[in-house]
Protein backbone atom coordinates (compact mmCIF):
# COMPACT_ATOMS: atom_id res chain seq x y z
CA UNK A 1 0.00 0.00 0.00
CA UNK A 2 1.23 3.62 -0.55
CA UNK A 3 1.94 5.67 1.98
CA UNK A 4 -0.55 8.15 2.52
CA UNK A 5 0.22 12.00 2.60
CA UNK A 6 -1.11 13.01 5.35
CA UNK A 7 -0.33 13.63 9.13
CA UNK A 8 -1.78 11.47 12.11
CA UNK A 9 -2.86 14.87 13.74
CA UNK A 10 -2.54 18.00 13.57
CA UNK A 11 -2.91 21.01 15.96
CA UNK A 12 -4.72 24.46 14.98
CA UNK A 13 -4.24 26.28 18.00
CA UNK A 14 -6.71 24.43 20.62
CA UNK A 15 -7.80 22.43 18.58
CA UNK A 16 -6.51 18.77 17.57
CA UNK A 17 -7.68 17.24 14.71
CA UNK A 18 -6.40 13.28 13.96
CA UNK A 19 -6.41 12.14 10.54
CA UNK A 20 -8.75 8.62 10.56
CA UNK A 21 -7.16 5.79 12.42
CA UNK A 22 -7.09 2.25 11.42
CA UNK A 23 -6.37 -0.64 13.53
CA UNK A 24 -2.63 -1.28 11.91
CA UNK A 25 -0.66 -3.94 14.63
CA UNK A 26 3.49 -2.71 14.34
CA UNK A 27 3.74 -4.99 11.52
CA UNK A 28 1.04 -2.92 9.37
CA UNK A 29 -1.46 -5.39 9.48
CA UNK A 30 -5.57 -5.09 10.41
CA UNK A 31 -6.83 -8.23 12.73
CA UNK A 32 -9.48 -9.16 14.90
CA UNK A 33 -13.52 -8.22 14.59
CA UNK A 34 -15.03 -4.72 15.34
CA UNK A 35 -14.56 -4.84 18.75
CA UNK A 36 -10.88 -5.10 19.22
CA UNK A 37 -10.50 -2.64 15.83
CA UNK A 38 -12.40 0.04 17.83
CA UNK A 39 -10.58 -0.53 20.96
CA UNK A 40 -6.84 -0.32 18.99
CA UNK A 41 -8.11 2.52 17.46
CA UNK A 42 -9.35 4.67 20.38
CA UNK A 43 -5.74 3.52 22.14
CA UNK A 44 -4.29 5.20 19.42
CA UNK A 45 -6.19 8.38 19.24
CA UNK A 46 -5.40 8.53 22.80
CA UNK A 47 -1.62 8.01 21.84
CA UNK A 48 -1.90 10.70 19.75
CA UNK A 49 -3.33 13.31 22.07
CA UNK A 50 -0.99 12.01 24.90
CA UNK A 51 1.79 15.08 23.29
CA UNK A 52 -0.43 17.63 24.02
CA UNK A 53 -1.36 16.67 27.28
CA UNK A 54 -5.02 15.68 26.24
CA UNK A 55 -6.88 12.01 26.73
CA UNK A 56 -10.15 10.76 25.35
CA UNK A 57 -12.20 12.91 27.70
CA UNK A 58 -11.02 15.72 25.30
CA UNK A 59 -12.20 14.92 22.20
CA UNK A 60 -15.57 16.59 21.67
CA UNK A 61 -16.59 15.06 17.95
CA UNK A 62 -15.58 11.71 16.14
CA UNK A 63 -16.40 10.61 12.98
CA UNK A 64 -16.76 6.78 12.43
CA UNK A 65 -16.73 5.26 9.42
CA UNK A 66 -17.93 1.08 9.52
CA UNK A 67 -17.65 -1.33 6.56
CA UNK A 68 -20.76 -3.14 7.83
CA UNK A 69 -24.49 -1.74 9.45
CA UNK A 70 -24.20 -5.27 11.26
CA UNK A 71 -21.21 -4.38 13.22
CA UNK A 72 -23.06 -1.43 14.92
CA UNK A 73 -23.97 -2.85 17.86
CA UNK A 74 -20.92 -4.52 18.88
CA UNK A 75 -19.06 -1.70 17.62
CA UNK A 76 -21.20 0.98 19.72
CA UNK A 77 -20.78 -1.45 22.61
CA UNK A 78 -17.33 -1.09 22.47
CA UNK A 79 -16.82 2.31 22.04
CA UNK A 80 -19.14 3.16 25.09
CA UNK A 81 -17.44 0.76 26.77
CA UNK A 82 -13.69 2.94 26.10
CA UNK A 83 -15.34 6.31 26.50
CA UNK A 84 -17.25 5.64 29.59
CA UNK A 85 -19.42 8.52 31.21
CA UNK A 86 -17.66 10.63 28.43
CA UNK A 87 -20.35 11.23 24.74
CA UNK A 88 -18.46 12.98 22.27
CA UNK A 89 -20.58 14.13 19.05
CA UNK A 90 -20.46 11.57 16.53
CA UNK A 91 -21.76 10.54 13.14
CA UNK A 92 -21.21 6.91 12.25
CA UNK A 93 -21.44 6.14 8.21
CA UNK A 94 -21.25 2.63 6.97
CA UNK A 95 -19.51 2.41 3.56
CA UNK A 96 -15.77 0.76 2.20
CA UNK A 97 -13.04 1.63 3.47
CA UNK A 98 -9.38 1.89 1.46
CA UNK A 99 -7.90 -1.48 3.67
CA UNK A 100 -9.72 -4.72 3.12
CA UNK A 101 -9.29 -5.90 6.44
CA UNK A 102 -10.46 -2.88 8.38
CA UNK A 103 -13.77 -3.14 9.46
CA UNK A 104 -13.97 0.61 11.06
CA UNK A 105 -11.96 3.77 10.72
CA UNK A 106 -12.21 7.06 13.41
CA UNK A 107 -11.56 10.55 13.08
CA UNK A 108 -11.82 13.21 16.63
CA UNK A 109 -11.32 16.35 17.19
CA UNK A 110 -9.89 17.42 20.59
CA UNK A 111 -9.55 20.83 22.47
CA UNK A 112 -7.65 21.52 24.96
CA UNK A 113 -8.93 24.63 26.11
CA UNK A 114 -10.90 22.36 28.57
CA UNK A 115 -13.14 19.37 28.87
CA UNK A 116 -15.18 18.89 25.84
Amino acid sequence: MTQPHLSPSVRSGEIIFTSGQLAFDAEGHIEGDVVHQTRVILQRIASLLAPSGLGLTDIGKTTVWLRRASDFEAFNAAYASVFGAHRPARSTVVCGLTVPEALVEIEAVAWSGGSA
